[in-house]
């Protein structure tokens, strides 16, 4: 019976919330093609963050927002155990925000086409200097428009549960461009759509926003050392949900 239930909300939650997305991606394209999406592009994305949370029956509890300064674009770096977290971060957060999101997905119809008119980054994984150039190009373009990026610095979805030691590209990104980083502890997503499996689950989702970290120089030399402490840090804050 239960797993029945389960059949029946994630059928609803992906009629419900994929509808939205066809819709939201439709109206960023049409919209494009007008100009510059401006604060439109930004309210319909948080709509769609909204629905998703909505239609998959996420309770969310937020804090530390004030830890945000609105007018500041930031480097948010956020662990990484869903694919609900890139919605729980657009319904939770009150800044425009966009995400450094895998090459793959601009790859398929409508979704890609919506992503990059909207400002979505792609990450090729076999990184080099030149796609890191053009990452930080666009970030400042981003940064212009006074917008976050996100960036997940494990790289993928945490199968285990257990935090992915953290790439240091949120360092160079934020070094270059002036950003300060804002850590964002997610916890309680992997229980509600788990890595690999289609089922989604109702359920509690804590987002907690830590201050920001402003990066020296001496910092951002030692990008190791400075990722592996957010990721601490970030340890830290799921341990105390």
């Amino acid at each position: 019976m239960k797993r029945t239930f389960l059949f029946l909300r994630s059928g609803i939650t992906y009629l419900v919330a994929g509808l939205s997305t066809v819709g939201v991606a439709l109206a960023i394209v049409i919209g494009s093609m007008f100009g510059p999406l401006g604060s439109f592009g930004d309210w319909i994305l948080k709509q769609f963050g909204r629905v998703w949370v909505f239609a998959s029956g996420v309770r969310m509890e937020v804090s530390g927002l004030e830890n945000i300064e609105g007018a500041t674009p930031y480097i948010v770096v956020a662990n990484h155990r869903s694919n609900i977290d890139i919605m729980v971060l657009t319904a939770a957060l009150p800044i425009p925000i966009r995400f450094l999101s895998k090459i793959e997905v601009f790859k398929f119809p409508l979704l890609g086409s919506a992503m990059r008119d909207a400002g979505m980054i792609p990450l090729d994984r076999e990184m080099g200097r030149r796609e890191l150039a053009f990452i930080i190009r666009s970030t400042r373009t981003l940064v212009a428009d006074g917008k976050s990026l996100v960036v997940f610095p494990e790289g993928t979805r945490s199968i285990t549960g257990e935090m992915l030691p953290f790439k240091t590209g949120a360092i160079h990104i934020a070094a270059r461009t002036g950003c300060p980083i804002l850590p964002v502890a997610v916890q309680g997503t992997g229980a509600i759509w788990p890595p690999e499996s289609a089922l989604i689950r109702g359920g509690p989702v804590r987002v907690e926003v830590m201050p920001p970290v402003t990066l020296t120089k001496q910092a951002s030399r030692q990008s190791r050392a400075t990722i592996a402490e957010i990721r601490r840090s970030l340890m830290e804050a799921l341990a105390r949900s």
